[in-house]
């Protein structure tokens, strides 16, 4: 695959605030194809090409995330790059950044990567992508595998993170809301899509409330009432980051639900672990699903069944075989190794565009 990646905005930036995709490309004297980005990035060198010619590239990379164009009135290079691509008759792949549901004015050839955002009030531009994440499981457990767990008479669901009924913590994120929903109103680069209120904490507070209270079903909770644990330095950041993966691997499942943006990390961090998510659909962006069947790797509830959670919970574990349940975690490590873990979006990005972007 050969890489166009544009030098006309010139601007002193760190590479983690780049797109994740011109990142391995990235050097203070511009883009560049090096060997040691090659080998910590796992890619193909037969596959990947850097060119510096856009009539030979295939592939169109913009550099900076969208919501850094618009915000600095840059929209001019955005319309310039769709005018390239429509030209050379290739795509351009983007980047929208943040917690919030941000939503920017589309062009015919550029496709908008996004975690967050909700699939019904976005155009068909707009793409699911992973979160970037280092490989915990073989950082702490040094192995490449899963470690797989048998099935057991009682499934064991854990969660750990932010969850609290405390009024100042709802307090504090509805607030978070209504500023954002101002600032909205005001913005002159982004439409006035105003973002739902959705005091995640609490949130889940209630539906692990909800599981806790089901004899049949066994928790493994650990209730946080502070985003991270409150970890302020890095020692105790450290220690509540391994509590946590700690927590997922020594569950069957995991409940992953939406924060402050409609997205779940969580997701994607127990899909590393081998272990399997409880997705709670809240009209969520999932990567590649035209490539990946979500249902076959996590328990599937949308939003609307949510009352029901403890029986799908429960239906799920008792049909599954003990043969099945081992299949689908190493399955589950599988599919974040070779497709949402950042060498695996790398490595699969050639068939992402062909299967999933073009028509």
């Amino acid at each position: 695959m050969k890489i166009y990646i544009p030098s006309d905005l010139k601007r002193n930036i760190k590479s983690k605030e780049l797109f994740l995709l011109v990142q391995p490309f990235f050097s203070k004297s511009g883009w560049k194809l090096n060997l040691n980005s090659l080998n910590k990035w796992n890619f193909d060198y037969s596959k990947i090409m850097l060119v510096d010619e856009i009539e030979k590239a295939e592939v169109f990379l913009i550099p900076f995330t969208i919501n850094y164009y618009f915000k600095n009135n840059f929209k001019k290079y955005l319309e310039k790059y769709n005018k390239i691509c429509q030209k050379q008759n290739i795509l351009a792949f983007g980047f929208v950044s943040g917690d919030f549901a941000y939503s920017f004015p589309e062009y015919k050839t550029i496709t908008y990567f996004r975690m967050s955002g909700f699939r019904s009030r976005l155009g068909d531009n707009n793409k699911g992508f992973p979160a970037a994440l280092t490989d915990r499981h073989h950082l702490y457990y040094h192995e490449n595998d899963p470690i797989v767990l048998n099935k057991k008479e009682t499934p064991i669901v854990g969660f750990c993170g932010h969850a609290t009924d405390s009024k100042i913590e709802f307090s504090k994120q509805t607030i978070k809301y209504l500023k954002e929903n101002f600032k909205r109103f005001f913005s002159n680069y982004q439409f006035n899509i105003y973002e739902k209120l959705f005091q995640s904490a609490y949130v889940r507070y209630k539906l692990l409330k909800k599981i806790e209270n089901d004899k049949k079903i066994k928790t493994n909770f650990i209730y946080r009432k502070k985003y991270r644990a409150g970890a302020k330095n890095k020692i105790d950041l450290d220690s509540s980051t391994l509590e946590y993966y700690k927590n997922i691997k020594e569950s069957d499942y995991t409940l992953c639900i939406r924060g402050t943006g409609n997205f779940s990390i969580r997701l994607y961090e127990t899909l590393m672990m081998g272990r399997i998510p409880i997705f709670i659909n809240t009209d969520c962006l999932l990567p590649f699903s035209k490539t990946i069947d979500w249902k076959k790797h996590v328990i599937f509830i949308e939003w609307a069944d949510i009352s029901k959670i403890n029986d799908i919970i429960k239906e799920f574990h008792l049909n599954i075989t003990n043969n099945n349940f081992q299949k689908i975690q190493i399955k589950n490590r599988e599919l974040w190794l070779n497709k949402l873990s950042p060498q695996g979006v790398f490595k699969s990005f050639e068939s992402i565009v062909n299967l999933e972007i073009k028509p």
